[in-house]
């Protein structure tokens, strides 16, 4: 046997071994090796030859610089130029930075990439598992409206089709649909079930029966007053009225959007719609949200009852709605966003639930000034600056994934931008944008490189550049150039780096952090961290949400040493003892991760382990964060095990 020697690492004993195996039986050979240098997907091969047969395996292995990873980004609008400011610390390991530019020709190009990043998220749940597929659903419906034969039509269609065969799993007996497959429905889940099944039907097969009993579940949950209740968290008894208002608007929009006597284009509903053809529960919960928004100044629910106003045909209500949301519009720079008071029906707040409420908004006064008789035959909304710099943050705001921080923000952003698509004045600029331009890119003053923006297909993906060689710790200018009179496109840098974790806000046992929009801890210790190969070993987790800024899904991931063969019993048994606080678990090659709903106090569980091999290595950092506004987070330091 031989091991192939490889730049990553370097080997602690001999690179050939001998070795005798009896027939029927077998023999285990180790080569002792030490990562030395950080690699990605680095290969290590074993060839075998004997006398009669020969064989060769082949594993890939990542090593990262020993400290936390960061990530900034910094976007801009790209017209005639861009420029992207970025302040590397002094403390970054040397030689970890990454930085990638990234150049998206046209709205359409977000929405491509978000088909792969939204899947790199967790997915677990109902609402992640619709989140995951509906990407896919906006670029079929793009490609139909455009009849485009797009490259990556193929890939959506299959993806589509998945998430519907894999919703399937979270449907109950009556219709509805629950978070986790067992359990009661949830009323929020059931309306975006709807609404993903009445979208998916144009593309894939889906059971008529599906999409009839999820709508008349909603229904029968509906009060007399037209509301659907949304209760306390930490009191089910106790109605959250606000709460109840958003939620309400929520479904409103999605029987709008699914009822059976409006005809859709993909778009914009159709607007002729009257009184008499809406249905009756419609009209109630319009009637229940009319009141509301004079009540309330909350952007979301305001811009949720102005697209279910549109979608209704309601331009009164609609045109009130979207008067009122541009009086509650707060300006930052050339940016525009909505706040959001209340807990979203999806549990979102924070940064993300900010990100979520402005999609909304901008989407609904995009579609009410299209949906205005003086605005009809106008190329741009009246609106226009309000939608632009409330796009402008919305792009702006994107994550090192090419997504919007959580599934239900990223689903309403991308929502908004194929809304944008479809107007007259994102075709024209989609047109103008077909002609190619180069890019020049000038790093800290030098010339760098440049790219070459592509002509004619818009449903193509970004444009990537690797620029780690040009940037330097300390503050770095990217600039971008083309020809004047260049149409609109955006730009992205994302930086990733590593900085030791003295440098680090984790701590050594509990991570905790506290503040306006981050207030979790987490504690993960292990029984031993001195071994022997397949000892058993125990990990205490304890997480908690310490105040109440926010509620609802917690993902916890607890870090393991590399091989690490999990005792899913263990696991099996901390999930129903805490009573599914532990919705479920995922089991990944370095952690598992746990989602939680954990109540005031906290969660504690224990599960096991075994490591499989000898080895000095440290696990993966843990960490705890809300999942619908990840700034929320707290970390404990990777723990260090040897195994003999």
């Amino acid at each position: 046997m031989e091991i192939k020697p490889e730049t990553w690492f370097t080997l602690q004993g001999p690179a050939r071994q001998q070795a005798n195996v009896a027939a029927g039986d077998a023999a285990r050979q180790t080569f002792d090796l030490q990562a030395v240098a950080s690699v990605k997907d680095g290969k290590q091969r074993v060839t075998a030859r004997g006398s009669e047969a020969s064989d060769a395996i082949e594993k890939p292995v990542t090593v990262h610089p020993d400290g936390e990873e960061k990530t900034q980004t910094a976007s801009d609008v790209l017209g005639d130029a861009a420029m992207l400011d970025m302040n590397l610390p002094a403390s970054v390991i040397p030689g970890s930075t990454q930085a990638e530019l990234k150049i998206y020709p046209s709205l359409m190009a977000h929405v491509v990439e978000s088909i792969e990043g939204i899947l790199e998220r967790p997915h677990g749940c109902g609402e992640q598992t619709i989140s995951s597929a509906y990407p896919s659903l906006l670029v079929l419906r793009r490609n139909k409206q455009t009849k485009a034969n797009s490259r990556i039509a193929t890939k959506a269609q299959s993806y589509a089709g998945l998430g519907y065969q894999r919703l399937l799993n979270y449907r109950t007996e009556e219709g509805g649909f629950s978070y986790w497959g067992r359990g009661e429905a949830d009323l929020a889940l059931t309306a975006y079930a709807l609404r993903f099944l009445h979208d998916a039907a144009e593309f894939v097969p889906v059971d008529g029966e599906v999409v009839k009993e999820a709508r008349q579940w909603l229904i029968k949950q509906q009060r007399a007053d037209g509301s659907w209740p949304a209760y306390d968290y930490y009191s089910e008894r106790s109605e959250d009225q606000r709460r109840t208002a958003l939620l309400t608007a929520f479904v409103a929009r999605v029987l709008g959007m699914t009822e059976p006597s409006v005809k859709r284009d993909g778009t914009v509903a159709a607007q002729q719609q009257t009184a008499n053809t809406l249905s009756t529960e419609l009209q109630r919960a319009l009637s229940y949200l009319s009141t509301k928004i004079e009540a309330m100044d909350e952007p979301y629910l305001i811009a949720s009852y102005a697209l279910a106003a549109i979608e209704a045909g309601d331009k009164q209500g609609a045109t009130r709605a979207t008067a009122k949301l541009r009086t509650l519009a707060h300006k930052e720079g050339d940016t525009t966003y909505w706040a959001l008071d209340t807990n979203t029906p999806f549990y979102g707040w924070g940064l993300a639930g900010r990100v979520e409420t402005t999609a909304l908004a901008v989407q609904a006064l995009a579609l009410s000034a299209k949906t205005q008789p003086e605005q009809a035959a106008a190329s741009l909304p009246s609106t226009e600056p309000l939608v632009r710099s409330g796009l402008l943050f919305l792009l702006t705001q994107k994550d090192r994934y090419g997504v919007w921080y959580s599934t239900q923000a990223t689903i309403n952003v991308l929502d908004t931008l194929m809304t944008l698509l479809a107007t007259e004045a994102a075709a024209r600029d989609q047109k103008s944008a077909a002609s190619a331009a180069p890019v020049k890119i000038i790093i800290n003053g030098q010339p760098a490189t440049s790219v070459n923006l592509p002509a004619g297909d818009q449903t193509a993906g970004l444009i990537r550049a690797d620029i780690s060689p040009f940037l330097h710790n300390g503050p770095n200018r990217v600039e971008l150039r083309r020809a004047a009179g260049s149409a609109f496109a955006t730009v992205q840098l994302v930086a990733n780096y590593y900085v030791p974790w003295s440098a680090s806000t984790a701590n050594q046992n509990s991570g905790m952090n506290i503040g306006e929009a981050s207030s979790l801890r987490l504690a993960a210790t292990f029984n031993k961290s001195a071994a022997k190969i397949d000892e058993e070993i125990t990990c205490h987790v304890k997480a908690e949400r310490v105040g109440f800024h926010g509620y609802g899904m917690m993902l916890s991931e607890i870090g393991l040493p590399p091989g690490a063969d999990v005792d899913r019993a263990s696991l099996e048994s901390a999930m129903k003892s805490s009573g599914w606080a532990i919705s479920q678990y995922d089991v990944l090659p370095d952690r598992v991760v746990f989602y939680l709903w954990a109540r005031a106090g906290g969660i504690d569980f224990n599960f096991k382990f075994r490591p499989r091999f000898a080895l000095t290595a440290k696990t993966a950092p843990s960490v705890v964060y809300d999942y619908y506004n990840p700034e929320a987070r707290a970390m404990v330091v990777p723990a260090t095990f040897v195994v003999r």
